[in-house]
């Protein structure tokens, strides 16, 4: 018979339910009080088996010591000779738990009564003053001893018998035992109590995250309003902290969502153009008019290329708003380098261009990226829509912040500070995308500063703020 195939399938969920379980918070909760309750009840068993053996101890002492001091009640001197007459009540008493042995000595040294190899070493001084107890073993069994001395009148010795009494522990530990099971079994009883109950507390407690989780389950994918739910004073914060994160994502997720609908609107208007010239080219015969289509589609091709340049230079600043990890950043190092980079080898105009650090080289914390990408994106701006004769970059710093700032002689911009900042709001007559000084603002609010637009004397002044 061919073996079945379903048993590692078998194996593998067992395996996943497991691993869930062992990452359950109930089972944690309830594993780490049952360890605990283990530990309480192998300590309080240990205490009960204490508990019990003295308690069983005291007991079956006191009725050795009665013996005891019994018997040597019935020893009495006769005729020159010491005799005793033991209490037959008593004995059968010890007997009914116990073997009993007993031994009497008088006071020459002879026993008169009992098992002659039954030996006692209690002190004699001791043993006058009242019963001594101690532990033995007698014809190999362990025995408990009472030994005790009374004085007779017999001339011609120190006047002192002594009585030995020995019975086996047997019933000591029997009922020691009884004592510890029964203790056991309340420990055992309250133990188990105890852990079902923690485990229907543990249950209640957790029901607010039951409904949270039935919350977000039932939400659609784009509904990152905060939990309703009321949580627990201890899971508070957790469940601010993933508001705070789904208001963070909807953010995200808005600007990437109106970036992608004006990135579709932008890039249709070049495209349709550059379909149009395509179609004149492709229907125009061999002249002048022929070069001047193929003129406008290489100029429609750039316009595209930048564009699509900036868009991704955009979606890359949105990306590491959050993302990258900053580091200390030499702005005169910085300016010089993109200042260089950005500025082409051959220019449509004259244009004088100007470089002028910070006397102090100030530093910031930042991202090296998106601050070349900026500045890159602002000289850019400048060149290619402001500056007629003249560019100056300029680094400078206070206490509190730092800036780089381009300056050009151009006529400035028709639109005002606050819509020059938004995307695809163009700030001039000419051709551009409207996202040069965006992304350049979107890089100051990353590092905690601000894009400012000013003019002066004839001079365009975009200064980049950012905080030290």
């Amino acid at each position: 018979m061919p073996r079945s195939r379903s048993g590692p399938c078998v194996d593998w969920g067992i395996s996943l339910r497991l691993s869930e379980l062992r990452l359950s918070l109930r089972f944690r909760i309830i594993a780490v009080l049952a360890a605990v309750l283990a530990a309480g009840a192998i300590v309080l068993g240990a205490a009960a088996w204490h508990s019990s053996s003295l308690a069983a101890q005291q007991a079956y002492d006191r009725l050795l010591r009665g013996g005891a001091v019994q018997i040597a009640e019935n020893v009495y001197v006769q005729g020159g000779v010491v005799t005793v007459d033991p209490p037959v009540s008593t004995i059968a008493t010890l007997a009914d738990y116990d073997l009993v042995f007993y031994k009497v000595v008088d006071p020459r040294g002879i026993v008169v009564a009992g098992y002659e190899d039954l030996a006692s070493d209690a002190d004699p001084v001791e043993t006058r003053a009242g019963v001594v107890l101690e532990d033995g073993l007698y014809q190999g069994q362990p025995v408990r001893i009472a030994t005790l001395a009374r004085q007779i009148d017999l001339p011609g010795t120190n006047n002192w018998a002594t009585i030995v009494v020995a019975q086996t522990t047997d019933a000591r530990r029997a009922l020691a035992r009884d004592l510890t099971l029964k203790a056991l079994g309340v420990i055992a009883v309250m133990s188990v109590l105890a852990l079902l109950a923690a485990a229907y507390a543990v249950t209640l407690a957790l029901k607010p995250l039951t409904r949270i989780e039935r919350e977000i389950a039932a939400r659609r994918p784009d509904d990152l309003r905060p939990i309703e739910a009321e949580p627990p004073l201890e899971i508070r914060n957790l469940v601010e902290a993933i508001d705070d994160f789904m208001r963070r994502l909807s953010e995200r997720m808005a600007i990437m969502q109106r970036f992608i609908a004006d990135a579709a609107h932008q890039i249709r208007t070049p495209l349709a153009a550059l379909d149009a010239q395509v179609e004149i080219l492709i229907g125009t015969p061999a002249s002048r008019r022929k070069a001047d289509t193929v003129k406008r589609i290489h100029e429609r091709t750039a316009e595209l290329g930048r564009l699509t340049g900036q868009l991704l230079d955009h979606a890359m600043v949105i990306h590491r708003k959050d993302a990258a990890a900053t580091t200390p950043i030499d702005l005169n190092e910085l300016a010089k380098a993109v200042l260089a980079k950005a500025v082409p080898l051959s220019l449509p105009r004259e244009i004088d261009i100007a470089f002028v650090p910070a006397e102090t080289s100030p530093t910031v914390d930042g991202d090296a990226v998106s601050l070349r990408e900026a500045l890159s994106n602002l000289i850019d701006n400048a060149l290619t829509h402001g500056a007629r004769s003249r560019l100056l970059v300029t680094v400078g710093a206070d206490e509190t912040q730092a800036w780089i700032e381009v300056a050009d002689d151009g006529d400035g911009f028709s639109a005002s500070p606050a819509e020059l900042i938004q995307p695809f709001v163009k700030g001039t007559a000419s051709r551009g995308s409207g996202l040069g000084l965006a992304i350049a603002s979107e890089v100051a609010i990353m590092h905690e500063g601000k894009l400012t637009v000013a003019r002066e004397s004839g001079t365009t002044l975009v200064r980049l703020v950012l905080a030290r």
